[in-house]
């Protein structure tokens, strides 16, 4: 799990600000910003994403056109329960089931 303590999923207490490759900042949980921040650099676009906070599986969503990219990249799909069959959403590499 991450290394959040007693930060709520919602809070933005464990974030930090990142600015991403395209020039916007997007506050990111601390426990996966250099993660996040290492994907911008290889030119994946993300589309949200969190730590879990302890309470939960983490993930970092993207878009359509880079999910074959992260499957290379060896991230594993974390599938979605409101839209089952989608593959836009991933666990960060910590969070990966073996």
């Amino acid at each position: 799990m991450c290394r959040c303590i007693n930060v709520d999923i919602g809070s933005y207490a464990n974030q930090v600000p990142l600015t991403a490759p395209w020039g916007r900042t997007y506050g990111i949980d601390r426990c996966i910003a250099d993660e996040i921040a290492s994907l911008w650099a290889l030119g994946i676009r993300t589309t949200g994403c969190c730590c879990g906070h302890n309470t939960q599986r983490g993930f970092i969503g993207v878009e359509d056109e880079d999910i074959e990219r992260m499957k290379c990249l060896g991230y594993t799909v974390r599938p979605n329960e409101i839209r089952p069959g989608a593959e836009d959403s991933f666990y960060p590499k910590e969070e990966s089931p073996a």
